[in-house]
């Protein structure tokens, strides 16, 4: 202990420990009159007692934690809020609401351009280089409609009708006389249709009603009256169809078969053979066509397609077989077609 007999010393310890006590000893209020330096109260406190540290709180030591406790309360309760579709609701939905185009009616309309081409010459009459035709022939107009059912698994029916009649001038030696042609087809069929990849493939076969005629309305060189064939018969058809991108634009080709079984009836027109009519004859037809289409969704329920190809058709029969003028029941047809197709 520091005697009392020294005023000075212990004046001067007392100032010192105040100002360490209460972090002054740089207070500007000292005594004026002490102009020595003080010790450090960093050295001071090397020789106090630690102070106790207050207890950290759980949010101090882990915030990382509290933040992910509060993100999971909220998932949670936006969970525990959340409306879920009925499930049953949801499959009726599907069933009702289909795809655009995958299913469903459809119906189209073509305008085909088709020039005739009847097989032969008129050898008979053959004087000179200039006979090498019998009639002249101009593309002629006709339309043929389609309308039919798909489903969702690609498996449809289709019924098609497409018809064609027209009179031509005949070529030296038979003008003036003209001579009609006129024909009618009638599909009935089951659709098959696949994805392969980049191809869409259908496969087509039913039945096919056909009839072809030549007429002659004024009496010529050729027999006044009318030729026809008529009958009915299996038919197959074959499509293959390319997008182009997401254009929209595709390619496609289409190739049909069909043999028929039926009557022929000659009123004259061909005049080597009689008037009467032949049962149980054939005729063959073949077509195919070559094109671009172009597909649009309309809305959320119709889609819109046009098409454009170059069609031929061949109707073959073994039996008529080309006579002395070269008129004779081979008929072929070539031309540009135009199609507008709507599906629902």
């Amino acid at each position: 202990m520091i005697s009392m007999r020294s005023p000075v010393t212990f004046f001067l310890v007392l100032t010192v420990a105040s100002s360490i006590c209460h972090g002054q000893a740089d207070d500007p209020q000292r005594p004026t009159w002490f102009t020595g330096t003080l010790p450090q109260p960093s050295s001071f406190a090397a020789y106090l007692p630690a102070e106790p540290a207050a207890p950290a709180t759980a949010a101090m030591e882990f915030p990382a934690a509290e933040q992910r406790i509060a993100q999971l309360e909220a998932e949670v309760g936006a969970l525990q809020n959340r409306r879920f579709p009925d499930p049953y609701a949801v499959l009726q939905h599907q069933l009702d609401v289909k795809d655009v185009g995958s299913g469903g009616l459809f119906g189209e309309v073509e305008v085909t351009f088709l020039r005739p081409h009847i097989s032969g010459a008129p050898s008979a009459f053959a004087l000179g280089p200039t006979v090498t035709r019998t009639i002249y022939s101009e593309y002629s107009t006709g339309i043929r409609y389609g309308l039919g059912y798909m489903d969702d698994s690609g498996v449809g029916i289709r019924g098609r009708y497409w018809s064609l009649s027209d009179d031509y001038m005949c070529a030296p030696p038979f003008m003036p006389s003209t001579l009609g042609v006129g024909l009618k087809t009638a599909d009935l069929e089951l659709v098959l249709t696949q994805k392969l990849r980049n191809w869409d493939l259908a496969a087509s076969g039913g039945v096919r009603y056909g009839k072809l005629e030549y007429f002659n309305p004024s009496a010529t060189i050729l027999g006044e009256g009318i030729l026809t064939f008529e009958g009915v018969g299996p038919t197959l058809g074959f499509q293959g169809r390319r997008s182009i991108g997401d254009s929209g634009f595709s390619v496609f080709g289409t190739l049909r078969g069909s043999i028929l079984l039926g009557d022929v009836r000659n009123a004259s027109v061909l005049t080597f053979m009689p008037t009467t009519t032949f049962e149980d004859e054939f005729m063959t037809i073949g077509e195919n066509q070559l094109g671009v289409a172009w597909t649009t969704n309309v809305n959320s329920r119709f889609q819109l397609e046009i098409r454009s190809a170059w069609e031929t058709q061949y109707w073959v029969s073994s039996t008529l077989s080309d006579d002395v003028m070269g008129i004779g029941s081979n008929l072929g047809l070539t031309g540009p077609t135009l199609a507008v197709e709507l599906k629902y």
